[in-house]
């Protein structure tokens, strides 16, 4: 019985072309979750221009986005109260967040698949 398989290095290439195409797409959806999630905020929150300006988000060396809520945060949120401008929007735009990954996942299988 022989151990070569035809076919199983170009798939096995196809895979490492796969993983990495899909780390490139989700970051740039991630990253646009993440502008998405600072602009609601931003219009959501109760303060004046000065902390909504403070309203920022930055990407992360690891791949991830993370937004700043500014200084102001903690005191309209309360200590763990209801945070009142943070999980609406959260709650706003989660199934729209939940498909752009989708659909960026699926953009990188078809590219390199397709």
């Amino acid at each position: 019985m022989s151990r070569y398989v035809k076919g199983a290095d170009r798939v096995r290439r196809k895979m490492t072309q796969l993983t990495r195409a899909v780390e490139t797409e989700v970051e740039r959806a991630i990253e646009k979750n993440g502008d998405d999630l600072a602009r609601g905020a931003r219009v959501l929150h109760p303060g004046d221009g000065a902390t909504r300006a403070e309203i920022k988000g930055r990407k992360l060396a690891d791949g991830g986005y993370l937004v700043d809520m500014g200084s102001k945060a903690k005191v309209t949120e309360g200590d763990r109260g209801p945070r009142p401008y943070i999980n609406p929007v959260l709650k706003a735009f989660s199934k729209r967040h939940k498909g752009r990954v989708r659909r960026a996942v699926n953009k990188a299988v078809k590219r390199v698949f397709g």
